[in-house]
């Protein structure tokens, strides 16, 4: 059992905010001794947002649970988005284009065996679908981040369009030829730019 809770403050008065949040754990504790549930310290974090300026104002924040002492983690992982203090999103980002090239990367070593509808359907499936897991969370994050999504984005279209990286050939303009087939996959080539940016 996953247990999320919420307060906002101002940072004058982070201490009652401390001590209004000990007391919520203190009863959460209470309850799920009551009803025969553990509770494990080791893996309650504690995370507080806020501008780099306000976080810096704030010292000595922490909670207890169990008898142990929880500090504030720099990031947590909540249904599948990683978190930071200032929401810029940047671990998020780096953790989901690694793991979406690895994808890509399995699937280019045996792209050889499908043909392009196939394709399609599994980069939609597999890559597509954890790309933009949460988009409407994370879409506001820094112009740096979009262009690593972009990228990784781009390396999906070549795979599908058997077009090289440093082809002369601009990929938006094999693209054109290929309408029908990135619609299989909800995508269509008048929305670059949009959701799906193919860039040569």
């Amino acid at each position: 059992m996953t247990v999320n809770f919420y307060i906002s403050f101002p940072i004058h008065d982070s201490t009652k905010a401390m001590t209004e949040i000990n007391d919520d754990l203190v009863r959460i504790r209470n309850w799920c001794f009551d009803n025969c549930l553990l509770l494990n310290s080791k893996k309650t974090k504690l995370m507080v947002y806020g501008s780099r300026q306000m976080l810096s104002k704030l010292s000595d924040f922490r909670v207890t649970l169990l008898g142990k002492d929880i500090q504030p983690s720099l990031y947590v992982k909540d249904l599948g988005v990683t978190l930071d203090q200032i929401l810029s999103f940047d671990e998020h980002t780096i953790k989901n284009v690694s793991s979406c090239m690895s994808i890509l990367g399995q699937i280019n070593r045996v792209k050889h065996a499908f043909d392009r509808k196939t394709l399609i359907t599994i980069i939609n499936t597999l890559f597509f679908s954890k790309m933009f897991h949460c988009s409407s969370v994370w879409s506001n994050t820094a112009e740096k981040n979009l262009k690593k999504l972009q990228t990784a984005q781009n390396f999906a279209a070549r795979i599908v369009t058997g077009t090289r990286k440093y082809s002369r050939t601009p990929l938006t303009r094999t693209l054109k030829g290929n309408e029908k087939l990135f619609e299989l996959a909800g995508v269509r080539v008048s929305e670059v730019g949009v959701k799906f940016r193919l860039l040569g």
